[in-house]
């Protein structure tokens, strides 16, 4: 089933406004650079990674350049995996101080690793110190916006003697031309976590850390060897070294005109779009509201990385000379929207879990960030956001359990 699902999406074509960055292969050309064959094991000449001597650490000092000054490994797991092994390599040592929306990714490492946290608000950074405390954030979020004060941050928790571990999925395409803002390396945090796969050309599941201290990168490269698969992929190490190579010689000029031609397009439609700090990330919205909006995408099968009540996030591709990416096909597509008749879930009772403790975290997803933590207590608004993300249709890890549990 899933292979008739994923042929079906091949034959009409659908559009990619999402991850992964190689876009159907169209962006980077990827298609033409990794091949099947390409799937191997750790023969003769292919290196190991989880003991790399020859071309895998050629490549991990390759990635390094990118950020002087930093270590990095490649990773198949996902920046999850490096996630995972940052916090668990801090956890003998350090507590943690979690700054905003965080994936689920560092609540599980903390749980796993049995660490102890606390939550602060931006506006009290300042004021605090952080001797032997490790504070996790994420930037650029989901919908490309950046920490405005995120060196001042990152300064301030090292002066007072703490480490900043940096959530930066999202933005391994950052620093790439001048015309894009700055990514989370420069502000030399001690250690940040890319997916190269989300927004530049390779494959899902390929990942780079970044890390500053020898000592601290090779424990955190001794957590990565246990999390990670004993068989990784070189299909997705190879689209890492690739997606290194467009990185380091990407032009943004075509990719600027495109992404102006689609805005002009999208306001004669009377779509708003809102632009954020990342030029690749565009918020749609319609006087019918996000998700109407985005039934009328997928019915033209142009496909979206995430709705919600702020708006529809589309992932732009990183348009360069003789890319495969269908431009006139998706301004055409568009041409043709119409209001569609959405058949929405039914609208199930959970007022009966107000006041309930969490027995499992309630995940949207995507994005991925947690909307009621274990061992928290539902309040009536989780459950009227919930019963709303039910109602579009969005997919939500962990209610069912809970539901469940208290049926």
């Amino acid at each position: 089933m899933l292979y008739k699902t994923l042929r079906d999406l091949r034959q009409v074509n659908a559009l990619s406004m999402h991850v992964p960055g190689h876009k159907n292969g169209t962006i980077g050309n990827l298609s033409e650079h990794i091949f099947v064959d390409f799937d191997r094991t750790e023969i003769l000449g292919l290196d190991n990674l989880h003991a790399p001597e020859s071309v895998l650490k050629e490549l991990n000092l390759s990635l390094a350049s990118k950020a002087p000054g930093y270590y990095a490994q490649a990773m198949v797991n996902g920046t999850t995996n490096g996630i995972l092994s940052s916090i668990f390599a801090f956890s003998d040592d350090f507590s943690f101080v979690l700054l905003g929306d965080l994936h689920k990714s560092v609540y599980n490492a903390l749980t796993l690793s049995n660490s102890s946290y606390t939550y602060i608000e931006d506006t009290q950074i300042f004021d605090a110190s952080f001797k032997d405390k490790v504070l996790v954030l994420t930037s650029p979020s989901y919908e490309g916006r950046l920490l405005h004060n995120l060196q001042a941050i990152v300064n301030h928790v090292k002066n007072t003697g703490g480490y900043v571990l940096i959530d930066a999925a999202h933005g391994a395409h950052l620093s790439i031309t001048d015309h894009f803002p700055d990514g989370a390396h420069v502000t030399g945090a001690d250690i940040v976590v890319e997916s190269y796969h989300k927004m530049l050309p390779a494959l899902t599941m390929a990942s780079v850390i970044f890390v500053k201290e020898r000592e601290l990168y090779e424990k955190v490269s001794s957590y990565i060897n246990q999390f990670e698969t004993s068989s990784p992929s070189y299909l997705v190490l190879a689209s890492i070294e690739y997606a290194q190579h467009f990185y380091n010689t990407y032009d943004d000029q075509i990719f600027f005109v495109k992404r102006q031609a689609l805005i002009n397009k999208l306001k004669t439609l009377n779509i708003s779009v809102t632009e954020v700090n990342d030029p690749a990330k565009l918020l749609l919205n319609s006087e019918d509201g996000p998700y109407q909006l985005n039934a009328q995408f997928i019915a033209q099968n142009i496909y979206s990385e995430m709705t919600t009540d702020e708006g529809v996030l589309w992932c732009l591709p990183l348009w360069h000379e003789n890319d495969r990416y269908p431009f006139e096909l998706l301004l055409e597509r568009l041409e043709h929207l119409e209001e569609v008749e959405e058949n929405h879930s039914n609208d199930v009772d959970l007022n009966f879990l107000i006041d309930k403790t969490c027995i499992e975290n309630v995940v949207p997803y995507p994005p991925g960030v947690p909307l009621v933590l274990k061992g928290s207590v539902f309040t009536k608004d989780d459950i009227k956001t919930v019963k709303q993300y039910l109602f579009n249709h969005v997919k939500i890890e962990g209610i069912d359990n809970n539901i469940n549990y208290y049926l």
